[in-house]
């Protein structure tokens, strides 16, 4: 695994992928056809073969992360499929436009909804999307990530505090999705996040007419199918970490005259894992929180330390 981000934020993702395209359409199919019970019109070949595949994954994540599946874990990841979504060129020229079909949900930490023990969160890609000319986004975006670049360099380079101030403001007013801070104006702390995430995309993107404020601020993770990456969703102190906000990014088409089939079929698929810290793991919220932060100290040692050290 490689780093993406400096501390605070602990993003990182495998350097090789860890199934092949074909396991990769397998599970595809595989969620495809299944309900949420569980329950899949597929013979039992097929379910077979993809239950195998996909109880790698989970031994891969266990072994990646330092974290062994428990009982209090959902026994399956969260399926997401994106279709295409056609905008007009002057869409990429618009910052609000663009924000409004770029990240429709805004951004969010995966600790909402009262799921705290949510420590880490994973996600595996199974598809690739890259931009082509006339296809766009379908990134997984980070706008208060700080690129990883080696040792603290990257930290002082990328700080901004007005950003993470915002972020942090959110969750002290317990709002964890960016769509849900009332205020619409341009500058409250909501909309900034989602422009800051606008702006990681015209940067990546270098277009000349489009503006971006951030220069080098936040981490696009573009998919690559059977990539994981995986990040730390709660700080030291046993909170929230406001710099985990992140969005998934829509998949994106400028409207032609005649729009190809290759358009039309092309889709986002990933799977989400959440690895939650187990209750039978502490006793009170010093105890979660100390669980939490040994859980931190492990990946930076495993990961960072080697590279800090050089």
């Amino acid at each position: 695994m490689t780093p993406l981000s400096s501390p605070p934020l602990l993003l990182l993702q495998s350097s090789a992928p860890l199934i092949s395209n074909d396991q990769c359409a397998t599970l595809i199919e595989y969620f495809d056809h299944i309900n949420a019970e569980g329950d899949t019109t597929l013979d039992a070949t097929q379910t077979d073969n993809a239950k195998s595949i996909l109880g790698d994954v989970h031994d891969i994540i266990d072994k990646v992360t330092n974290c062994p599946r428990h009982h209090g874990e959902a026994k399956l990841p969260r399926y997401v499929r994106y279709h295409p979504r056609l905008i007009d060129e002057e869409a990429l020229f618009d910052s609000k436009k663009l924000n409004d079909v770029l990240l429709p949900d805004g951004c969010h930490v995966d600790t909402n909804n009262g799921k705290l023990f949510r420590h880490i969160t994973a996600i595996l890609y199974l598809t690739d999307n890259t931009p082509d000319g006339c296809s766009f986004g379908g990134g997984t975006t980070f706008p208060l990530a700080k690129p990883w670049i080696g040792g603290d360099a990257s930290a002082e380079m990328y700080e901004n505090d007005a950003l993470r101030n915002s972020a942090t403001r959110l969750l002290e007013r317990n709002v964890q999705h960016t769509k849900g801070d009332t205020d619409q104006s341009a500058n409250s702390d909501g909309r900034r996040l989602e422009m800051a995430g606008v702006d990681a995309f015209n940067r990546d993107h270098a277009k000349n007419d489009a503006p971006h404020n951030n220069v080098g601020l936040g981490v696009r993770v573009m998919p690559q199918a059977g990539r994981l990456i995986f990040f730390h969703n709660i700080n030291d102190d046993g909170m929230s970490d406001a710099t985990s906000f992140h969005g998934g990014e829509e998949l994106i088409s400028i409207v032609t005259d005649q729009q190809s089939d290759i358009v039309a079929e092309r889709t986002k698929n990933i799977l989400v894992f959440f690895k939650e810290i187990s209750i039978k793991s502490f006793s009170n919220l010093d105890g979660f929180t100390e669980c939490a932060a040994d859980a931190r100290r492990w990946t930076k040692q495993a990961y960072y330390q080697e590279r800090l050290d050089c």
